[in-house]
């Protein structure tokens, strides 16, 4: 009895269609060309060289930037090359007025040291 009322119970519903698309019936959205406007197409020209010209200056930038650095690495080399001479040649006069070979000197020419003549200066 019970599958005779839900028989009956199913028999009373309406069935609902479902709208189905009809892609050749349907009608076509209309597609045309809108025309730019005289103010856009010079935005859009202007926008493209300004793009180009920022391009073009930014590696102008970077060559120049590595020119410079360059430059910079040459001139530190020339300052340690300066400074290594400086300090051989420090150490050189520190050998040359040293007086084991300012003793040696006098002694190769004959000159004999007096401490008479020896004066002590202090800065």
């Amino acid at each position: 009895m019970m599958r005779e009322s839900t028989a009956r119970n199913l028999a009373n519903y309406e069935t609902v269609e479902q709208p189905q698309s009809n892609p050749a019936g349907a009608p076509k959205p209309a597609t045309h060309k809108v025309a730019l406007s005289k103010l856009e197409a010079t935005l859009i020209v202007g926008l493209g060289f300004l793009t180009l010209i920022l391009m073009v200056s930014l590696v102008s930038i970077k060559v120049s930037m590595t020119s410079a650095q360059n430059n910079l690495d040459h001139i530190s080399t020339q300052i340690t090359q300066v400074n290594t001479d400086n300090v051989n040649l420090r150490q050189e006069i520190s050998e040359m007025t040293s007086f084991d070979r300012l003793s040696a000197f006098a002694k190769k020419h004959n000159l004999k040291m007096s401490n008479k003549n020896v004066r002590n200066v202090s800065k």
